[in-house]
């Protein structure tokens, strides 16, 4: 029973004087019940979406969310509030929002959506089935995998590296598959004898450092003052000299930019051996599905780990039945001498 009809009953005296004094006090008390439980409905106060947004900002920083992580999450909102400088509180109006992003760009629609949701839920907090994201649905779309290079074409990238900033770039984005803001953000003092500090999008990890990468990064600058940045330049400034470096190599079809080196680090990795594990770690997802999704093999790629642990093949080499395959991936030599094969 609503408060609304208790009230109801209660007002009407020819209805409750009937009742025993029991059943009369027992309503009283329910009432009072919930005058201690529900708040008063309040008037609905249009709340400014800018305000909105740097409280939770504000309020994810406050709880250690990494500075590249806000940065963009800002941006969504800021566009966002530009549209709406007043709260919208019906579903509606939020799915046309979200319609703009066209279907070409769904993965961006469904980023939108993320950031609203993040936002709404702050907004919520206090009375989350009022929140009117619970009624907006999450846009689906099929993943495409990550923009990489193949075997080749990154071989031909590394052999067309002229100067020593190219090298550290590479090394980063590459080598370490540093994501584009944290090479921005790294500093000398990150810079271990055999680890480095990441300061990644969510939180801060450390990452195995060989001493060739290190003497790569360490290279373009003799002053290495712990505070000071590795490059000195802006993300995007960073990435226009990958692009440089795109165009020289020849490299054509594929996005010159330096997600697309992680992309083709997590790809590759398998191809010359290394388990999925590692590789997960490496490249610091925290979801495991991430991995997947940036590290499919092509067809060329699967054939050359076909020939490398193809079991029944691996027994034929055993059995000296396979002395006059040729390794048609021209990538692997095998010993068809040798009993077992070795990655």
């Amino acid at each position: 029973m609503k408060k609304t009809e208790l009230d109801q009953l209660i007002d009407n005296k020819e209805d409750f004087c009937k009742w025993s004094p029991e059943t009369r006090q027992a309503l009283r008390e329910l009432v009072n019940e919930y005058d201690s439980q529900v708040p008063l409905d309040k008037p609905k106060v249009p709340v400014s979406t800018e305000e909105l947004n740097d409280a939770y900002i504000t309020s994810m920083a406050d709880v250690g969310a990494a500075e590249g992580y806000l940065k963009v999450r800002a941006r969504k909102l800021r566009f966002f509030a530009r549209q709406y400088p007043e709260l919208p509180i019906e579903p509606e109006l939020i799915r046309v929002y979200l319609r703009q992003f066209k279907t070409a760009d769904v993965p961006t629609r469904q980023d939108q959506w993320k950031a609203l949701s993040a936002l709404y839920k702050y907004a919520y907090a206090d009375n989350p089935d009022d929140n009117p994201m619970l009624k907006v649905d999450k846009p689906r779309f099929k993943k495409k995998s990550g923009q990489r290079l193949s075997r080749d074409q990154a071989r031909v990238l590394v052999a067309a590296i002229e100067t020593d900033l190219e090298w550290a770039l590479v090394t980063c984005y590459f080598g370490l598959r540093f994501r584009r803001v944290e090479a921005e953000r790294l500093r000398f003092g990150d810079i271990q004898s055999d680890y480095l500090t990441v300061r990644g999008k969510e939180r801060t990890e450390e990452l195995p450092l060989l001493p060739i990468f290190r003497d790569k990064l360490l290279k373009p600058r003799s002053n290495h003052n712990p505070d000071e940045p590795v490059f000195g330049l802006q993300a995007d400034t960073l990435a226009y000299h990958i692009r440089q470096l795109f165009k020289r190599a020849g490299i054509e079809g594929v996005r010159g930019s330096p997600h697309t080196l992680r992309n083709t680090a997590g790809a590759l990795w398998s191809t010359f051996g290394g388990d999925w594990t590692s590789n997960r770690q490496l490249l610091r997802h925290s979801a495991k599905t991430m991995t997947d999704h940036y590290s499919p093999l092509t067809i060329d790629e699967l054939r050359v780990k076909d020939e490398r642990y193809n079991p029944m093949l691996c027994l034929m080499r055993e059995l000296n039945l396979a002395t006059n395959y040729q390794n048609t991936g021209g990538v692997f030599d095998y010993d068809n001498t040798s009993s077992v094969q070795q990655p």
